[in-house]
């Protein structure tokens, strides 16, 4: 009797240990994907999508002064070139409302936007167009992250993975020049020498677990801004830094909403017939005199 108990309790434990270990390889399988492969995938997926839908949001705070935050939604269709980006700056005290369109046009873009109830119009080439819009382009941001971004780690959460990287300093101006991430803090365009010592900058790319489709970014600025900041405060005190500045925090995020099957809205009809042209103005006037 004693023998056929102590078989029972083997058998039982062998079985406990394989269903441990069948649970085991159920759940690792998504982690034995690499990094690098999400990465991949993430990217290809980027690369197919013919437009997108996305929310926005960036958030500054200097040491000393109130804290500002943009957030907004964009759209955007790559051919023919269409964009919607609908924006809400707070800036403690004050808040500001833009509406913006790009439409293309046969041989160019017209821009349309919304300040305070009035529509403004100007007419442009394509890389201008993007050039100005860039930062709230969270399709070609992405990929230009996963083209730069370096040292890729996975984390698994739920049914989404992290995936943490960075983006070397070496490559970050040109980073920023694509991606326009210092437009906020008025920073964009600066020299490269401004760049020096900024460090690696570290973003965070979520993706889907199953597909490895995208569908966020995270990337902290606030380091590289406080010191491109203070660089170029050195400069105008000859050399010597006597008050720098605290960059508390920079991030920006965007979650995309939709990847591919994005359609472009009508352009407001307010928007085509109270519009200012100010290129057309001045045109105008210089012929008149």
């Amino acid at each position: 009797m004693k023998g056929e108990n102590m078989k029972k309790r083997i058998t039982g434990g062998l079985l406990a240990v394989c269903l441990l270990a069948l649970a085991g390889c159920g759940s690792s399988s998504a982690e034995n994907i690499s990094a690098e492969e999400y990465v991949q995938k993430a990217h290809g997926a980027l690369e197919e999508a013919d437009s997108f839908a996305a929310t926005f949001h960036a958030a500054v705070q200097m040491k000393g002064s109130d804290k500002t935050v943009t957030d907004g939604t964009v759209a955007m269709v790559k051919d023919p070139l269409y964009m919607k980006v609908d924006t809400t700056l707070d800036f403690g005290d004050l808040k500001q409302d833009y509406d913006m369109y790009l439409e293309k046009t046969e041989d160019a873009v017209n821009q349309y936007m919304s300040y305070d109830g009035e529509w403004t119009e100007m007419t442009m080439d394509e890389d201008s167009a993007l050039a100005g819009t860039q930062i709230y382009n969270t399709l070609y941001n992405l990929e230009t992250i996963f083209s730069a971004g370096e040292n890729w780690t996975a984390k698994k959460d739920g049914g989404e993975i992290a995936l943490h990287g960075v983006i070397p300093e070496a490559k970050f101006y040109d980073v920023e020049e694509y991606t326009r991430w210092f437009q906020l803090a008025g920073m964009s365009g600066l020299s490269e020498v401004y760049y020096a010592g900024v460090g690696d900058v570290p973003v965070t790319v979520t993706v889907d677990g199953k597909t490895g489709a995208p569908l966020s970014y995270e990337v902290d600025l606030a380091k590289p801004l406080e010191i491109m900041t203070n660089n170029v405060l050195t400069e105008l005190g000859g050399g010597k830094l006597e008050n720098g500045v605290a960059v508390e925090s920079y991030r920006i995020t965007s979650e995309l909403t939709q990847l591919g099957g994005v359609e472009a809205e009508e352009i407001p009809a307010e928007a085509k017939d109270t519009a200012i042209n100010y290129e057309k103005e001045i045109s105008l006037l210089e012929s008149e005199n």
